[in-house]
């Protein structure tokens, strides 16, 4: 049976709902975000410290066995214990067992007395009275059973706790968690959070246990608080950039740099601190620990300040040193009166501010004064290479502006580059950040080999990307391709080349990027002659040699050769739609699938020992790099490839980013059940239930379609022969007039109903000719009855179909949820009953189907590619000029034809 451990998924999932009850409960990002990180921070700080309790009892009594009990209780609260990390004062406590004086018990015995007393309406005004005297005369007790059994007043409660928390820590937390007012009230004196949502926040952590030892690795809760970081981006939009760097560029910068295990690193803008925990995160993995690291950095912003010393905190960084002010003005970083200097420097500066030289420190910093207006891009630059050491490097995000503006902007890029410390010019894609869709760049900025530096490295990435709905991202194959191609100076046709200084000078130093890496696409060619006469382009098939060249024999089953330097489709393509039916159909592409299968189940099974000692070794770091250099080695074995080296290395760190918190998992809780997602254990425990709930979801899914196509008809293009469903306007008619004949009917029926219970009165007395009168009035009213139920029946018997597939839709609703319910807890005895090597077994049948099914995408990218190619040979040149004059001149036979009938001539 597997130890059940908290997975990050999990977490994120959890924090994501709080974040959700929050908005419902009236609140933006803006407002929320503090609530919830003080609210995980609490719940954290407070099971450590009951861990480093139990730690601290076990020291004191190995010491001193002969300690009282009450000597012990007065040792736990030893505020600068060595076993805490935090010490949490008891009114910060979640939860304490109190336990009150024989006095105190009677107090609050006699107070719950008398509140049952005052209850009672027998009570006369004057006992009453006595009795709320004599409550108010009790004195009040110190029990206090902590911050998780508080039910009134919750928010003064955990505002007192934050406050208490921050004094005992001042060291760490001075001026962090007290600025954060859960008791806050709005302009009309209303509690911002009121007791109910504070209660069921506090139940919702009371239920999740977030000490070390039960994450799936160290650093979970650290990532979870990027997850929230990034989830207040989003949810901020603009403002979002104001504090966030997206983690594909920031894990870009850290490939860049690759920091050495004693760096010392800064951050002058540091913002949320994610460019220096990726750092600091890079170190760690590469060599084990981060204990001799130094970390720096500078924010502005109060709030975006604390957000950065929490982000510390929760990723177990202590020693870092963060300070707040304006970098530009004001820099803190300072040893000696001088400004601190680094070996490498990192940021993500906000673009295009104003600044002042008003009290400024440190002028000399600046060498290039640029205009104050909008300009501060390159003061920043300047600042950060005053800090840089003398073999330094340094990387930051720059606006494009920089690179082509003149006056002293123009001037700074000559500077830096006849200095020979400008290294790299890195192209970033548009719109990847928040707030802002400008393209950015990378400088690179390296001190180390600058005499010999004789050119600047331009790489134009701007192409290459995930376009997302409001935001762009770089796929891990983009990271990948990018840092390989810096680290090794590769220059690739429109990707990337080394520009020597004396190109950049006859420039005039310009460093706009397509200037010298133009990575415009080709125009479309156009062949006059097919245009006119038909055929297709020898040279255009011959474009297309390096893709075909993949598929053995494929290109002689699409083209037959038409006439000197032309060709056509074979007789094979008689519509546009056979050319994907012959390309998947091909020897040829299924040789390709063949080649790329073996070579993964080679490449699997040779990296198995590797993937089995994961486990032992838990050094994920260089477990990465030992699966990428066996997969660059068996890719590049494999003969007529459809992917390049880089779609090669793309592919796989595609594959690594998916997998890497598994990765992490497995190296430092084992192969643990928790690893293993919901449908692999269905799969493998209960197929049946999983094949029901996919039956029943692809029917809803095949209903709802229906309902929707219908739904999108104009009111003409509906009829009730070719369509089941009845369109919604029709069918409310149809449901209340159906609704208003029951209506007549059950009058109707009330009628006779009332006639036959007056034939019974008449029958006791025995009045005949009242009876036979009554009975034909029955009559009349059951012939009334006869056509309403007919056309009842004729209504519904048109709609019955229609109701029934809405009643199939309910009923597969109903079913899933049902399903799902049962799927959670089936999954959860079924984790507990996993073995270890079952775990092993389901979690690596896994990554072996990943990698399979991430390659085959890569793959039909290329396919698709090459298919896309021939069909637009298809478009352009299978109706020629000719045969459109040819159709245009039998289309004007025929209208004068039919002109002349009509007698028109």
């Amino acid at each position: 049976m597997t130890t059940k451990k908290i997975s990050l998924s999990k977490l994120n999932t959890f924090l994501k709902l709080q974040c959700d009850n929050l908005r419902a409960a009236g609140l933006d990002a803006s407002e929320y975000k503090d609530y919830i990180i003080a609210m995980l921070f609490l719940k954290r700080v407070n099971d450590q410290f009951e861990i480093g309790r139990i730690q601290r009892t076990s020291n004191l009594l190995k010491e001193y066995p002969d300690l009282s009990q009450e000597e012990i209780e007065e040792e736990l609260e030893e505020v600068k214990a060595p076993e805490y990390e935090f010490f949490v004062p008891k009114k910060a406590r979640w939860k304490i067992d109190y336990q009150p004086t024989p006095e105190e018990k009677q107090t609050e015995l006699r107070r719950e007395e008398i509140r049952i007393e005052l209850q009672s309406d027998k009570l006369s005004k004057e006992e009453k009275l006595a009795l709320a005297n004599e409550l108010i005369g009790l004195p009040l007790t110190a029990a206090w059973y902590g911050i998780s059994t508080v039910l009134e007043n919750v928010g003064d409660a955990l505002s007192i706790a934050l406050n208490a928390l921050e004094d005992a820590n001042a060291e760490i937390l001075q001026g962090i968690l007290s600025t954060t007012k859960f008791n806050a009230v709005n302009t009309k004196g209303e509690k911002v959070l009121s007791d109910e949502v504070l209660s069921q926040m506090l139940k919702d952590f009371n239920r999740m246990k977030l000490t070390d030892d039960q994450f799936e690795f160290p650093d979970l809760l650290g990532a979870a608080y990027e997850f929230l970081i990034k989830y207040f981006a989003e949810s901020a939009g603009k403002k979002g950039g104001e504090f966030y760097t997206p983690s594909p560029v920031v894990h870009l910068m850290g490939k860049i740099l690759q920091p050495a295990i004693d760096a010392e690193i800064c951050d002058p803008t540091i913002g949320s601190g994610g460019l220096a925990i990726n750092m600091r995160n890079y170190v760690e993995a590469r060599y084990g620990t981060a204990k001799h690291l130094t970390i720096h950095g500078q924010e502005l912003k109060d709030g975006i300040y604390k957000m950065c010393v929490m982000n510390m905190i929760f990723h177990n960084i202590r020693n870092a040193n963060i300070q707040q002010g304006d970098t530009i003005l004001d820099p803190k970083l300072v040893e000696n009166g001088q400004l601190r200097k680094y070996d490498i420097v990192v940021a993500n500066p906000p673009f295009s501010q104003n600044y002042t030289t008003a009290g400024m420190r440190f002028k000399e910093r600046f060498v290039n004064w640029m205009s104050q207006k909008k300009q501060a891009d390159f003061m920043f630059v300047q600042h950060m290479i005053a800090t840089l050491k003398d073999n330094g490097r340094m990387a930051v995000v720059m606006p494009h502006g920089v690179l082509f503006r003149g006056g002293e902007e123009q001037r700074m890029r000559k500077r830096l580059i006849e200095q020979g410390i400008l290294e790299c010019i890195i192209g970033l894609p548009p719109a990847l950040f928040f707030g802002t869709g400008i393209p950015a760049s990378i400088l690179i900025v390296n001190k180390a080999g600058a005499a010999e530096r004789d050119g600047v490295f331009f790489i134009n990435a701007d192409r290459e990307y995930r376009e997302g709905k409001n935001q762009n991202t770089l796929r891990p194959e983009d990271i990948e391709k990018i840092s390989y191609v810096y680290t090794h100076k590769k220059p690739l046709p429109k990707y990337s080349r080394l520009v020597k200084k004396a190109e950049l000078e006859a420039e005039e130093f310009n460093c706009n990027i397509r200037r010298y890496v133009d990575n415009a696409p080709e125009p479309t060619p156009n062949d006059v002659h097919a245009h006119l006469k038909g055929g297709l382009p020898d040279s255009e098939i011959t474009a297309l040699d390096n893709a075909f060249a993949c598929y053995n024999g494929l290109k002689v089953q699409l083209f037959d050769p038409l006439k000197e330097g032309y060709q056509q489709f074979s007789a094979a393509i008689a519509a546009k739609e056979d050319i994907k039916t012959i390309i998947y159909g091909s020897e040829g592409y299924a040789q390709a699938q063949k080649r790329y299968a073996d070579a993964m189940h080679d490449f699997w099974q040779t990296i198995l020992p590797l993937v089995e000692n994961l486990p032992v070794d838990k050094d994920v770091y260089h477990f990465v790099q030992g699966l990428t250099e066996a997969f660059a080695l068996k890719t590049a074995a494999i003969e007529d490839p459809l992917l390049d080296e880089f779609q090669s290395r793309g592919a796989f760190a595609q594959y690594v980013d998916e997998l890497e918190t598994d990765f992490k998992s497995v190296a430092a809780s084992e192969w643990n059940a928790e690893l293993i997602p919901e449908e692999d254990i269905l799969e493998s425990q209960f197929p049946e239930l999983l094949a029901e709930s996919r039956a029943k979801q692809a029917r809803k899914e095949e209903l709802e379609a229906l309902f929707a196509e219908v739904a999108e008809l104009e009111e003409t293009e509906w009829n009730e022969t070719d369509y089941e469903v009845i369109p919604k306007g029709r069918i409310t008619e149809i449901k209340a007039t159906i609704k208003q004949l029951n209506g007549q009917r059950k009058e109707l029926e009330n009628d006779v109903k009332i006639l036959e219970k007056r034939i019974s009165a008449y029958r006791k007395d025995g009045n005949t000719a009242s009876i036979t009168k009554l009975q034909q009035e029955i009559k009349l009213v059951q012939l009334q009855i006869v056509p309403l139920t007919q056309a009842i029946e004729t209504a519904e018997a048109g709609i019955q179909r229609h109701v029934d597939l809405e009643n199939e839709v309910k009923a597969c609703a109903s079913l899933i949820r049902a399903i799902e319910q049962r799927k959670e807890e089936l999954v959860e005895q079924a984790r507990e009953q996993i073995t270890p090597e079952v775990a092993k077994q389901l979690i690596m049948n896994r990554w072996q189907s990943k990698l399979h099914s991430t390659i085959n995408s890569y793959l039909e990218v290329h396919t698709r590619q090459l298919q896309q190619a021939v069909e637009e040979l298809h478009d352009k040149y299978t109706v020629t000029l000719t045969d459109i004059l040819t159709e245009r001149e039998t289309f004007t036979s025929e209208l004068n034809k039919f002109l002349e009938e009509l007698g028109y001539e």
